[in-house]
């Protein structure tokens, strides 16, 4: 079983294991010379942005690795293949930043590189998914209480919500602190579906499947604590951006979490935000290839259509954060029924 003082000290930990090295982090960024670029397309506010310290995603997946080694005491069938997403997805993203940082433009890897490297990390951890004794094929229904076994076509399936949520979280990092806290919120909901999985399984006679969840439960509090930390850097006015190193890591580790639970079907629902940002790209590139230049919003993704209308960089997190806040509440309401 899992208890609320280990998931505590998860979160505690995380939290500290970011927040303390951070200032120091942040110094050597600079010293590094590791500096963001902005687009000369972007907003214009986003301009006075440039120059400040990116590829913060290494101090938010450090803390989280640290206090997830620390505290995670059972599950580890579960949790490693997990953690090497989380840190495959960092290395594709540290790649893409590292090249950004020394061309200085905001060009990384070429989008096909981009997309055969995300095709490789997921189509291996869809296809252990699928093996997996823990996971399998199956998914669970919301509301009926049913389980359904998608068989061999549950590895594409795994593949596009890995490559999904991948991109959907990187295209959501637009403004400071959203990433990371509709992240947060995200990974808080994990923990809370894990510890609900561990007595589940408890009940039901299942102690190994229960133990695996609570390793699981122990890493996704360990990743809430870290975001946490980071966040405190990374809010508004950020003094570090995380880049593709931790926006690539944070979507990769959560379509896992969600595939993992057997809960991916709530996904769409806890990342709402997500799912906007990707939307409101492919209905903007639709409209402008479709109607002959036609834009829907001024800008996508949808945060800086909001931005261009004059709606304050603070107050557009903090709306994405509250309405990701109710859809992740919703989520735990209609798993539990």
């Amino acid at each position: 079983m899992t208890s609320v003082h280990k998931l505590l000290l998860a979160v505690l930990l995380g939290f500290l294991f970011t927040a303390v090295p951070g200032p120091a982090v942040i110094r050597f960024l600079k010293h590094m010379g590791f500096r963001q670029a902005e687009r000369q397309e972007g907003p214009p506010s986003h301009l006075k942005k440039t120059g400040t310290p990116t590829m913060g995603g290494v101090l938010l997946l450090l803390g989280w690795l640290l206090a997830a080694l620390l505290c995670v005491r059972e599950g580890f069938s579960l949790v490693l293949p997990v953690l090497l997403v989380l840190v495959l997805c960092g290395l594709m993203g540290f790649l893409d930043d590292f090249i950004k940082i020394s061309t200085g433009t905001s060009m990384g890897l070429l989008p096909y590189q981009k997309v055969l490297l995300q095709f490789v990390i997921s189509l291996l951890a869809a296809f252990w998914l699928y093996r997996s004794e823990s996971v399998g094929s199956i998914i669970r229904l919301p509301f009926s209480g049913r389980s359904w076994d998608m068989g061999v076509f549950y590895i594409p399936f795994a593949l596009f919500v890995l490559m999904g949520t991948m991109n959907a979280v990187n295209l959501t990092d637009g403004l400071d602190g959203m990433a990371a806290g509709t992240s947060l919120l995200v990974e808080l909901a994990l923990t809370v579906l894990f510890a609900l999985l561990v007595e589940e399984q408890g009940f039901a006679g299942w102690n190994e499947q229960s133990a695996n969840y609570g390793g699981m439960a122990a890493f996704s509090a360990a990743g809430t604590g870290a975001l946490l930390g980071f966040l405190l850097f990374n809010a508004y006015p950020a003094r570090i951006f995380m880049g593709d190193t931790g926006s690539l890591a944070l979507g990769g580790t959560i379509a896992m979490g969600a595939l993992v639970s057997r809960s991916v079907l709530l996904l769409p629902l806890m990342g709402i935000c997500f799912v906007l940002s990707v939307l409101s790209v492919i209905v903007q590139v639709s409209s402008y290839k479709l109607c002959k230049g036609k834009r829907v919003f001024k800008m996508a993704p949808l945060h800086h259509h909001f931005e261009l209308m004059g709606v304050s960089e603070p107050k557009i997190t903090a709306l994405y954060m509250i309405l990701t806040g109710v859809c992740c509440a919703l989520s735990i309401y209609i798993f539990t029924k």
